[in-house]
């Protein structure tokens, strides 16, 4: 089931900006190893925003989940999910 997932993040002001690159960099350690599981089919950088993705889960329960390993999780101002379905089939039988 594919899932189309927007995060927005802020650093909080009690954490330091070197504590907070430690934060990012292992986010990207995880979204990179969720990517390399075929978990993330698309991602993209939204500028002066967040991120949008297209996630591929079994389901609901495992979206969140795939979320909330996300170190960055708790630092989540914003989170969209939304399930998405393939048009493309419905559109190639007109």
């Amino acid at each position: 089931m594919l899932f189309s997932v927007r995060l927005v993040s802020r650093q909080p002001h009690d954490v330091s900006p070197e504590a907070w690159q430690t934060i990012v960099a292992d986010q990207l350690r995880m979204t990179k190893s969720q990517y390399d599981q075929g978990k993330i089919r698309a991602i993209y950088r939204e500028t002066g925003l967040g991120v949008l993705a297209v996630y591929d889960a079994t389901d609901a329960r495992e979206m969140d989940q795939l979320i909330a390993m996300l170190p960055m999780n708790r630092f989540f101002a914003d989170v969209e999910v939304h399930p998405l379905w393939d048009m493309a089939p419905t559109l190639q039988g007109t």
